[in-house]
Order: C-alpha cells, then structure tokens, then sequence
C-alpha cells in the first residue's frame, strides 16, 4: 500500500494562464529643449519649498517680535489676507511649474526671485533685520535658479555642443 503512493504520478501542472489583453503602454516621452533634468527638478522643488518655508518663518518672526513688514502690517492694522499670501505666489508658482516640468524653469526661479528681492527692498528702513533675511531668501531662491541653469537640457545640435566637440578632437565636420 505505501508503495503504490510512492509511484504515483506527480500532479499535472496547472494550466497556463488564460492571454490578457495587452495594455499599450506610451513610450517615454522625450525631453526637451529648455527642461531640467531631473535631479535638478528635484532640487529646484525642495529649494522653493524651503523658500516658501522662510518666508513663512519670516511671517511668525514678526508677528512674535511685534515687526511689521510691509506687507503683513502692523498688528493692529494688519494688511488684508490677500496682500499676506500673495508673497507666497512666486515660489508656489515656481514649485507648481516645476511639478509640471515647465520649460525654462530656472529664469522663472530667477523671476521668482527678482519679486522676493523687491519684497525684502520694500522693509529696508523699516523692519532692517528681516529685510536682510528676506534679501537672503531670495538671493538663495536666485543662487539656485541659476545652478540648475546647469541642468537644462540644450537642443540636438546647439552650439553649445560644437565647441566640446572640437576640444576632444573630432574634426570630422
């Protein structure tokens, strides 16, 4: 009796899987001329991220030390929400453009930038201190716009790429 158990014939295998319709997958999109690579688009979000982050911070600073910058206000007085908030629009549109994977996207972190430097010029004389750190702010939002100027992608044949061509030696054109 335990011996026929032994011989049997191992189980049949189980069927092939029934086919499945096969789902098209889009091919990756190219990149373009004008976008970041992206490490850089990495960077770029965190760093406007922490951009909109000092500036909040700036915001807690001068409503715990009673500083009114000019575009919160005095306590008493406070400046309307909209006029609050809108500091923030150019690095959120910034962080937004590059979520999309905008073209371009450093010289609009160097607008970005531009505008929060006209922030911080609009405190100097009133409220020194956070002007310098708004100044600060801004000069990193530019500092880093213009690194990832570094990792745009250029177009085929720029002539950016004849010059390194030549120094490797290829005379061939």
């Amino acid at each position: 009796g335990q011996r026929a158990a032994a011989t049997a014939p191992p189980f049949p295998p189980p069927p092939p899987p029934a086919p499945t319709a096969a789902i098209p997958i889009a091919p990756p999109r190219p990149h373009r001329a004008g976008e970041l690579t992206s490490g850089w688009r990495w960077a770029m979000a965190i760093g406007w991220i922490a951009v909109m982050m000092a500036l909040a911070a700036i915001w807690n600073t001068s409503v715990q030390l009673g500083l009114s910058t000019w575009w919160l206000g005095p306590r008493g007085d406070p400046q309307p929400r909209v006029v609050q908030l809108v500091v923030f629009l150019p690095p959120l549109l910034v962080l937004l453009a590059t979520i999309n994977g905008a073209r371009r996207l450093p010289w609009w972190g160097l607008a970005a930038a531009a505008i929060l430097a006209g922030v911080g010029a609009g405190d100097l004389g009133r409220v020194d201190s956070l002007a310098v750190v708004e100044l600060v702010v801004a000069g990193s939002g530019a500092a880093l716009s213009i690194a990832a100027l570094t990792g745009t992608y250029r177009p085929v044949g720029s002539r950016d790429a004849e010059p390194a061509a030549e120094a490797a030696g290829d005379r061939s054109g």
